[in-house]
């Protein structure tokens, strides 16, 4: 196999520019440079170091709410499954109101039972 430039080595293995030409200057990477005084590295010598791009493979995770154009039934499941969430969700909100209107009722009892405020204000100095 040819020897790849440092562009090339980039799109074929997972490195930066800035980390292959540090990794060349360090020596952990041997190379050659050509007479113009570009570098020249070994596929095998990069492999040794870092993994090919085409040899890792992504794993695919499907997102909750990604429909597939495959399966028909998913769009049925997907808004069942939407359907039950949008249920919760507002008893949820029935409750938290009932909440907040039992409260809003004890506040005004407690505001009821306090005496009112005077009308004459009292200063603190006397003078």
């Amino acid at each position: 196999m040819p020897k790849l430039s440092p562009r090339e080595a980039v799109k074929v293995y997972q490195v930066s520019r800035a980390t292959l030409g540090k990794a060349l200057q360090d020596g952990k990477i041997s190379a050659e440079k050509t007479d113009a005084g570009h570098w020249r590295i070994d596929p095998a010598e990069l492999a040794r170091v870092y993994r090919p791009r085409t040899q890792q493979k992504a794993v695919e995770r499907p997102m909750p709410d990604h429909l597939g154009r495959d399966d028909p039934n998913q769009k049925a499941a997907a808004d069942q499954d939407m359907a039950a969430r949008l249920a919760k969700a507002e008893a949820e909100l029935a409750a938290e109101r009932e909440k907040t209107a039992l409260l809003e009722r004890h506040l005004d009892d407690v505001r009821r039972m306090l005496p009112p405020p005077d009308a004459k204000l009292r200063r603190w100095w006397p003078w």
